[in-house]
C-alpha cells in the first residue's frame, strides 16, 4: 500500500515508538480516521524529537546560509539569505555584516526571545584577557571573530565560534587569510567554515593555507562562488585532506571525533 509506505518512510525521521503506533492504528481504523491521527502523532514526534535530538545538526542551506540545530533543540540560523528551510522559529539569528546575501532577517520567524547577532552586538566579555569578545546564550557560548578584507571593513563584519557542548564551530562569514587567523589554530576547532569564492573572499588556494592554519578537524566550503552560487569547481580546488563537502540541503550531525 503506497500510502502506508509514505507515512511509515517519514515516520523513519522520528522516534521509533510512533512508527509502531501508526502502523497498529493503520490496520484497527479507517483510513481517512489513520490519516488524522498519525499527523497529529507526526507533529508531536517532530515537537519531541528536536527537543531531545541525539547530536546537534547542520543543515547547509546554501552560500553563506547555515542552520543548525541543537540536541536541545535550540535553531540557529547563520547569515540567512539562501534556501528555503527556516520553517522553525529562531532562538538565535547571527549576522556576519550586512551584505543583502547575508542578512535575510525577513526569511526567519522570530520568538518574542530571539537573540539578533551582528557586528553591532554589545558582547558581555571583553576584556583583554579573552582572545576574543564573547557571550552566552541560551547556554551557547559565542565568540566574535575578526573578518575583513578590502570588499568587507573590519569595523563592520565578524566571523563567529559556536561552542556547541564538546563541539567548536567556527563560520568565517566574508573574509581572506587575516592576521587574527593564526589565533584560532588553538582553540582545538571542529568544524571550520571556509569562503572560497575568490570574488569578494579568499579563493581557493588562499583558503587552503587558512585551513592549515585553523587546524580544524573537518574544513567545509561555504560562499563558493558569485552571487549565491554553487561552484564544483572552486570546492575541487579546495585541496584540503579533511574537507567535507556539503550541497544546499544537505544535513550533519555535528560530531567531535
Amino acid at each position: 500500500m503506497n500510502l502506508a509506505y509514505d507515512i511509515g518512510y517519514i515516520f523513519t525521521l522520528c522516534e521509533r515508538r510512533f512508527i509502531m503506533k501508526s502502523l497498529k492504528l493503520m490496520k484497527s481504523i479507517p483510513l481517512f480516521l489513520f490519516v488524522i491521527i498519525s499527523s497529529t502523532l507526526f507533529t508531536a514526534c517532530i515537537h519531541s524529537s528536536n527537543s531531545n535530538l541525539d547530536h546537534t545538526t547542520l543543515e547547509y542551506l546554501g552560500h553563506s546560509s547555515i542552520k543548525i540545530v541543537t540536541n536541545e533543540g535550540k535553531v540557529i540560523y547563520i547569515d540567512p539569505w539562501s534556501g528555503e528551510n527556516y520553517d522553525e522559529p529562531a532562538d538565535i539569528v547571527l549576522i556576519t555584516h550586512f551584505h543583502y546575501d547575508h542578512s535575510d532577517i525577513e526569511k526567519v520567524e522570530a520568538k518574542k526571545d530571539t537573540v539578533y547577532i551582528t557586528p553591532s552586538f554589545d558582547f558581555e566579555d571583553k576584556s583583554t584577557s579573552s582572545t576574543f569578545p564573547s557571550t552566552k546564550i541560551a547556554g551557547i557560548k559565542i565568540y566574535a571573530v575578526p573578518a575583513y578584507n578590502e570588499f568587507h571593513k573590519k569595523e563592520e563584519s565578524f566571523g563567529y565560534i559556536l561552542e556547541l557542548g564538546d563541539v567548536m564551530l567556527y563560520h568565517a562569514g566574508d573574509t581572506s587569510n587575516i592576521e587574527e587567523m593564526k589565533l584560532l589554530s588553538n582553540l582545538n576547532i571542529t568544524y571550520a567554515l571556509l569562503p572560497i569564492d575568490g570574488i569578494y573572499n579568499m579563493d581557493p588556494i588562499e583558503a587552503t593555507v587558512v585551513a592549515k592554519i585553523i587546524n580544524a578537524e573537518k574544513v567545509i566550503p561555504i560562499s563558493t562562488g558569485e552571487d549565491g552560487f554553487y561552484n564544483e569547481e572552486n570546492i575541487r580546488m579546495f585541496n584540503i585532506e579533511n574537507k567535507e563537502v556539503l550541497k544546499p540541503g544537505d544535513v550533519i550531525e555535528l560530531i567531535k571525533e
